[in-house]
């Protein structure tokens, strides 16, 4: 089975840092890549079809945050045939952010940060 492409998109240096060498740890997925905010990300897809398996989302990031993302991302998705999840990994524990999310029909699940070795391990499980 190829291992699978995640992409994770989020502001905190430190907090990526961390994930990538989780990431790494599993071996259940191939080198991912970052992006600061939405608008480098959305900016990427646009030039590419590389679209991943994955995306880690975070919700508040400057420039373009996560919800204007996974708008411009819901669009662009159906231009792309290629099937990707995104969850959004984020350090609110605001309800409606939660109930908010479930909206998108390509948002799978909402995790509380910091992400750990089990919750990858059950992304590439359900995926």
């Amino acid at each position: 089975m190829p291992l699978k492409k995640i992409y994770i998109i989020d502001d905190d240096p430190i907090y990526k840092l961390v994930t990538q060498k989780l990431i790494g740890k599993t071996n259940l997925f191939s080198e991912p890549k970052e992006f600061n905010n939405g608008n480098e990300a959305i900016t990427y897809f646009e030039a590419t079809t590389d679209l991943p398996d994955i995306l880690l989302l975070d919700l508040e990031m400057p420039e373009m945050d996560g919800w204007e993302f996974l708008d411009e991302f819901c669009k662009l998705k159906k231009k792309i045939d290629k099937q990707s999840t995104v969850y959004i990994a984020s350090s609110s524990i605001a309800l409606e952010d939660k109930l908010k999310a479930q909206k998108y029909e390509c948002v799978r699940d909402f995790l509380s940060k910091p992400i750990n070795l089990d919750k990858l391990q059950k992304i590439a499980e359900e995926d």
